[in-house]
């Protein structure tokens, strides 16, 4: 009798969650925009200002087979088209001094399918006054 409570609350609890948290469109939309993705996400620089660099990696993978571009937002540089995959994947020496995102896009079209930025941070942040270069003795 025990082991039937406890299947049959088993199936209760599975059942509520299923209720409360329904798969929505919305949230099979942000599935699929967890399609692209870079690592590492962070390059870190010693002081504020100073270019960064790293090698980053992006993956990506699609559901159906097509011919897709990882672009550079801010300068809508394409960095690597594929044609007729559903996946891939690309090495870029990073080089930047500030935050930027990346996309990945069908070819020829403007609508970003996903969008993962690479950040920049810093160890030190840079001082409001610039340092002297004499000392007074």
């Amino acid at each position: 009798m025990k082991l039937t409570y406890r299947v049959n609350l088993t199936a209760m609890v599975a059942l509520f969650a299923c209720s409360v948290f329904p798969v929505t469109a919305e949230s099979e939309q942000r599935q699929q925009n967890q399609n692209l993705v870079v690592s590492p996400k962070r390059c870190v620089a010693l002081r504020q200002g100073q270019i960064c660099y790293q090698e980053v990696t992006f993956r990506w993978q699609q559901l159906q087979v097509g011919n897709y571009c990882l672009v550079e937002l801010p300068t809508q540089v394409i960095l690597k088209c594929w044609q007729q995959v559903r996946s891939g994947e690309f090495d870029l020496d990073f080089q930047d001094n500030q935050s930027t995102p990346f996309a990945l896009r069908v070819q020829g079209q403007e609508q970003n399918l996903s969008v993962v930025p690479i950040t920049v941070s810093w160890v030190f942040k840079s001082s409001k006054r610039p340092k002297s270069s004499w000392k007074l003795f």
